[in-house]
């Protein structure tokens, strides 16, 4: 009987072992896949916060009527790859005495934009004090557009920047039309000073096209140290009326490789 018994045992073992399904091999995971909002809309006091902590998550981003708090940058160093940005209505800036940038933009392949109408306002005279950047208070540079690559500006309009308006640094391809910078509120008892239109620097493949530019300093300053493929002004309309000329300062064509007048508007 026990015999039997343990015959039976080892033959329903043998049996299961033989049956015994092999063990389900696990799939890799897939890659995760983020998805982007087709459009962001920002706005109001907390817009420039909002967008800096979205600007990887959507594809366009709106900043209408944006008004940022003092001693911020509008900060958009970290978009995706493609983006565009577009301004609406008038971006304002609360006053305090910092280094800036008030705005800071960076990426591939991005397109910046200005609705019609739309103007970013620096309101510069709360800090126009006739010493720009050689002493006085401490006035926030403007605009950083820097590591731009394949890049294009379109229509934006800058009223009244505290000090320097637009630096161009380490860009390669970055295409600027229709940009107007006017500081000429400056000109009254002589307040605004070193407010240059765009200061470049270590930059290739530069284009600035049809821009407007009325200050106290220099309309274009290419820094020391800067190798400039091909960098061009097509019909641009700059007066700078401290120093009294249309482009021709030496330093400007010392720095270049290869710089391009391709003429102005009268």
């Amino acid at each position: 009987m026990v015999a039997l018994t343990l015959g039976i045992f080892f033959t329903s073992l043998a049996a299961s072992a033989v049956a015994a399904p092999a063990p389900a091999i696990t799939p890799a995971p897939k890659p995760e896949v983020v998805k982007r909002a087709s459009s962001c809309t920002f706005s109001g006091s907390n817009g420039a916060a909002e967008a800096s902590k979205s600007q990887s998550s959507c594809a366009t981003m709106v900043l209408s009527d944006v008004a940022v708090p003092s001693g911020t940058t509008l900060d958009l160093s970290s978009l995706a790859d493609g983006t565009t940005v577009i301004f609406e209505g008038t971006t304002t800036w609360g006053y305090s005495e910092w280094k800036g940038p008030l705005l800071d933009i960076q990426g591939k392949k991005i397109t910046v934009k200005g609705a019609e109408g739309s103007v970013l306002n620096g309101d510069g005279a709360r800090w126009w004090d006739g010493k720009g950047g050689n002493g006085g208070k401490t006035k926030p540079k403007f605009f950083s557009a820097h590591k731009l690559t394949d890049s294009t500006i379109t229509g934006i309009t800058i009223k009244n920047p505290p000090v320097q308006v637009v630096s161009i640094n380490g860009c390669d391809g970055l295409t600027i039309t229709d940009m107007t910078i006017d500081a000429s509120d400056g000109d009254k008892d002589e307040q605004g000073h070193n407010t240059d239109g765009f200061d470049i620097g270590s930059s290739n493949n530069v284009i600035i096209d049809g821009a407007k530019v009325y200050n106290q300093d220099d309309c274009v300053a290419v820094n020391s140290g800067t190798v400039s493929n091909d960098m061009r002004l097509r019909y641009s309309h700059l007066l700078t009326s401290r120093l009294g000329n249309h482009l021709q300062e030496r330093p400007l064509l010392r720095w270049t490789r290869s710089i391009h007048w391709l003429g102005w508007w009268s």
